[in-house]
């Protein structure tokens, strides 16, 4: 008997809806605290971090993953984040 192949269930199946916003400033002009205060009440659904910086583009950028925020809320964080000065783009993933 020989086994072709093997499955298991994805517990956590596939799901198109954007969970991330990614803000991204000039190198130096990246504002933490006013990203975080954007996120308004949703800040406690925020489940992972990251801060990047690449150097080729001389770009800096946070990426704030979320759990059970919907897809409405996030653009509109997306959207104030949009109109702040230093923010070069602000985009839902």
């Amino acid at each position: 008997m020989a086994i072709t192949a093997m499955t298991y269930p994805d517990k956590h199946p596939g799901d198109d809806t954007p969970s991330s916003i990614t803000v991204r400033a000039a190198a130096g002009q990246l504002r933490i605290v006013p990203v975080w205060q954007a996120l308004g009440q949703h800040a406690a659904q925020a489940k992972r971090t990251r801060l990047r910086h690449n150097e080729k583009h001389n770009i800096e950028e946070i990426t704030v993953t979320f759990e059970s925020v919907s897809p409405a809320d996030l653009a509109e964080i997306v959207g104030r984040l949009s109109t702040l000065s230093w923010v070069v783009a602000a985009s839902l993933s």
